[in-house]
Parts: C-alpha cells; structure tokens; sequence
C-alpha cells in the first residue's frame, strides 16, 4: 500500500472504540431529482453521489465492523454506501444499517434479492412501507433477466411508500437502465454499462433525459483490464471518477477488489487504499464550484473532460498533456485560472487567464514522475470572487 493522506482526518474514526452509537439521528435530507433532471439533491441542496461499494457490509454478522466501516467511509468524504441484501437476508440488519450510516450522513443503496415473481409486488409494498424516501433502491442483478419481476418489485416499492424513494435498474454490459425497463415511472435515475471493460459513460449517458451513473466503474487493486497481469491503480480509478463527473454523471461509485476479503487485515488495508482516501478531493472540488453541465464544445485542442457554469468552467485533463479551451464563454473582464491536484486536493494558482477562442494551458508537470498524472484546470470569472478550488 502506498501513503495515504487524511490521516489526521481518519485517525478519530481508526481508533475510537467500537461501542454502540448513541442515541437516534434523524439522518440526512432524503435525495431527490434536481430540477435540471441531471442531479440529485438533498434538502434542496446540490448533492454529489459519491458512493462506495459495500457489497458484504449486510451479510457481516459483526455489527462492529459495520460501524467501524461507515466511520472511515464518512470521514473520507463518501456520501453514498451501496449494499446487497443476501438471499433470505435479515431486514433488520438492513434496518441498522440504514440508521448507522444516517447517523454519519450516509445514503445507503440497497440491492434486495430477487423474489419470486408472485411475490414482488408484495414484497415491493413490504419494503416501500418500511423504508420510505430513506433508502435508495438499485433494482437488477446486471444480466438483464428477470426484468418483469423487478419492475413489479419497483412498482410495489413506489405504491407501498408514501414518500418518493429513488429507484434504478442495474442492466447489462453494453446498456443502459432504460434499455430494459423502458421509461417506467418508478425509474428515477439511470445507471449505464460499457461493455467488459470499457466506461460507458461518456458515450451513453448524453443521451439519457435523467440523472446517471456509471453501473461498473473499474476498482481499486482489481484484475487489469490490459491482460498485463498488473492491477488497477489509485491513478486508473481516480481517472474513472472524474471522467464520469465531467461527462455529465451525477457523481461516481468507487469500488475496492479486496474491501471484503476474507482476511480482516486485507479488508482493513484496502479501506484505507490511496483511490479510496482521493475521492474526498473529487467532493471537495465539486462542492466548490457548481460547474456541472458538460462543454466538450469548449475543448479547442487535446484531451479533457469539459464542465462549465455561468462563471467558470473546469476541465479534467486525464494524462497531464497541455490543451487549449475556448475562454470566450465566460463573462467578465478578467479571468483567473487554478490547476487543482486531485491526489492531494491542493490548488496552485495559474495567474490571469488570457480570453481567446483557444487558450492554451499546460499542467505544472515537474518532471518524468508526475508526466503521465491527472490535473484539473479550473478557470474562473474574476468578479465572482471565488475561493481557491477545493475550499468553500
């Protein structure tokens, strides 16, 4: 494992005792569709999907390990738990488990087995009853059978609730949510799969009228996709992250291969990983500046991912290669850049920003080491009298 950051951060969460949590929290605001049809919000406020997937946190029989998980995991800046409910799982694990984490300001993303098809709609109302707006549903097991019998879970989620709870369907490779499920009226967001090992996201997600998210970005220390034998890096899943939040996505799922191992020391490392403890970069970053409509229009020259809002623009560039951006679009009689490092969250000034049809900028590159690493460019509307990147 290489160094990690943060410490100082997660040092209270790694240590402190695992005791009982104390007493209910009402948890954070419910997520809903943002007005724009392409983000979600929690009480009103813009909200960034950064989940992580917790697929054995349900099916741990240590309720320990479940606290001292969503500790690390809301001290690193994680917003979102995605979990799956075993076959002939206990619902009140799901139950603790939901109020843990939203005693963290935690969203918590359930998976439920599959029923029999003469159950779904019951059981649907079961679980729309139970849960309400608190829980997020991600309906689906990715092979796009049984699409009928989720559906009629997903329609009996949305009868038996008497609040609004997110819902989506997990396709497919090569699909999109929508492909299976149709517009059905429970869908309320899509996620989007790329073949084996490719990101769909930029390709498909443009074309979806709703919030999306990538379904199987890659993860930290899994298989590599090259067939090299080498395994994902903090650099290959840093990179998904920012390429799914600057093609348009509503936020980004990380993923660790070894988050439930069998051995709790592995399970311990891989919580701490260096992908894992960069995501809080990507939410610091965003929650910093509200650019959220992608502007590939706006990429004179290279390669990047290109964000824009009335009074900045940002653009992810994934290699650290020079690239030349259309600074015509924003307003104001002067512009002020900054290159925000996402390994550190650290932001370097870039100075006054020439307006032209084709800016060129380079990445402070400091030699062969950092060559091939990721950079942000943010550039802004000087009369906006906005805070360096990364800082509220």
């Amino acid at each position: 494992m290489k160094h990690r950051t943060l410490a100082a951060v997660l040092a209270a969460a790694l240590a402190a005792p695992l005791t009982a949590a104390a007493a209910p929290d009402p948890g954070p605001p419910p997520l809903r569709v943002a007005p724009d049809g392409r983000s979600f919000t929690a009480g009103g406020a813009p909200f960034l999907w950064l989940g992580d997937t917790a697929w054995g946190l349900l099916a741990t029989a240590d309720p320990a390990e479940v606290r001292r998980y969503l500790d690390v995991r809301a001290a690193q800046g994680f917003t979102v738990v995605q979990t799956a409910v075993p076959d002939g799982g206990d619902w009140s694990r799901v139950d603790a488990a939901v109020a843990e984490a939203a005693r963290r300001g935690l969203h918590v993303a359930v998976t439920p087995a599959l029923p029999a098809a003469a159950d779904a709609a019951s059981l649907g109302r079961f679980l729309g009853a139970r849960y309400g707006d608190r829980v997020v549903w991600v309906l689906g097991d990715g092979t796009d059978d049984d699409a009928a019998t989720w559906s009629a879970l997903g329609e009996g989620i949305a009868a038996g609730a008497v609040d609004d709870p997110l819902m989506t369907f997990e396709p497919g490779p090569g699909r999109s949510s929508a492909d299976v499920v149709g517009d059905a009226a429970w869908l309320s967001f899509a996620l989007v799969r790329g073949d084996a090992c490719e990101d769909a996201v930029d390709r498909v997600g443009g074309m979806l009228a709703r919030p999306f998210l990538d379904a199987r970005p890659a993860q930290e220390d899994a298989p590599a996709c090259a067939g090299s034998g080498s395994a994902t890096t903090a650099l290959d899943v840093r990179r998904s992250a920012y390429a799914d939040v600057f093609a348009g996505a509503a936020g980004h799922t990380y993923g660790h291969h070894d988050a439930w191992a069998p051995d709790a020391a592995v399970r311990a490392a891989a919580l701490v990983d260096e992908g894992a403890m960069q995501m809080a970069h990507l939410r610091a970053l965003t929650d910093s500046r509200g650019a959220r409509t992608p502007a590939p229009e706006l990429l004179a020259d290279g390669t990047a991912g290109v964000l824009r809002a009335p009074d900045h623009l940002m653009a992810h560039v994934p290699a650290g290669e020079g690239i030349a951006l259309d600074t015509t679009a924003l307003p104001g009689e002067a512009l002020h850049g900054w290159w925000f490092d996402p390994r550190t969250g650290v932001p370097t000034d870039a100075g006054t920003v020439p307006r032209s049809p084709s800016a060129s900028f380079f990445p402070p590159v400091t030699g062969p080491d950092d060559a091939g690493l990721d950079w942000v460019l943010v550039v802004d509307d000087a009369a906006a009298g906005l805070a360096p990147p990364g800082n509220q």
